[in-house]
């Protein structure tokens, strides 16, 4: 039920982002988690 619960949680998320903030949250967090891949796989 837990995970569930989750999924749903990010299903929201990702729907409300979508359709009220054309995916800038979603943009912002993308390019957040590659830069630190980046930064800790040493790759430019």
């Amino acid at each position: 039920m837990r995970y569930v619960i989750v999924i749903a949680a990010i299903t929201f998320f990702l729907i409300w982002d979508g359709l009220y903030n054309q995916g800038r949250y979603l943009d912002t967090t993308v390019r957040a988690v590659s830069h630190v891949v980046r930064s800790v796989t040493g790759k430019v």
